[in-house]
């Protein structure tokens, strides 16, 4: 073996285990998932998956507030503005509701439907904000949350589906009830602390590994006893 891919494993063996083992677990359900029946267990393992996503995105790699601000908003203070840590954290932790009812009742499956369709969703998003990014070479190219996406919650979204569709019809009335319980998540879960808590003086800033490559500036914060924008030095 090469001494570069040496070095290289050295560093960064940890995280290729983690993949592995992501890999291996989506692979291994998809392989299995015509005996795949437990609800339950289907979605306790799409919410640990919601964990690891949002780790992925906030700690390791964990720039994904920088693509946001950067690449999607393209603000001008991207360590805190639009999307700050305060609605980050609050906006995150909103996906509890989400993903707990659906392993409280198994059974009922416009609540089991939802968070394994936004499980999917995420696989396409992050997908798509990877290829928006790609242009900019500058730029990373991996928008953190891919991977978790698409090798946990893809796989267990569509072996969700199956187990669903085994125990008999959904049904267009549960069809109907998840996508309106989708978009109320997705704006009262999402939408409304990122717009309502987005503030240019924001003493909630994202970290510099969470700006990554996207680390330009540093936030305008408010003094909190004159509500001057505070000097940076």
């Amino acid at each position: 073996m090469s001494g570069k891919f040496l070095d290289f494993y050295r560093k960064e063996w940890p995280r290729v285990a983690a993949v592995q083992a992501m890999a291996l677990g989506g692979a291994s359900l998809l392989a299995g998932r015509e005996n795949q029946a437990n609800l339950r267990a289907l979605a306790v393992m799409n919410a640990m998956t919601m964990c690891a996503h949002q780790y992925e995105e906030y700690v390791d790699p964990g720039y994904f507030p920088g693509q946001v601000n950067v690449g999607i908003f393209n603000s001008g203070q991207p360590l805190n503005y639009p999307f700050n840590a305060h609605s980050a954290m609050c906006a995150n932790i909103s996906f509890r509701a989400l993903y707990v009812p659906a392993m409280l009742f198994p059974k009922v499956k416009w609540l089991g439907l939802p968070p394994a369709l936004l499980g999917m969703t995420q696989a396409l998003a992050h997908g798509a904000m990877s290829a928006r990014i790609a242009r900019d070479e500058s730029r990373a190219k991996y928008s953190p949350g891919t991977l978790t996406a698409v090798l946990l919650h893809l796989p267990i979204g569509i072996t969700y589906l199956r187990a669903l569709r085994a125990q008999g019809p959904i049904g267009r009335s549960n069809w109907i009830k998840s996508g309106v319980v989708l978009l109320i998540f997705a704006v009262v879960g999402v939408a409304a602390p990122n717009v309502l808590l987005a503030d240019k003086n924001s003493p909630y800033a994202f970290t510099a590994r969470q700006m990554g490559p996207y680390n330009t500036e540093t936030p305008q914060v408010a003094d909190k006893t004159t509500g001057e924008p505070a000097a940076n030095g």
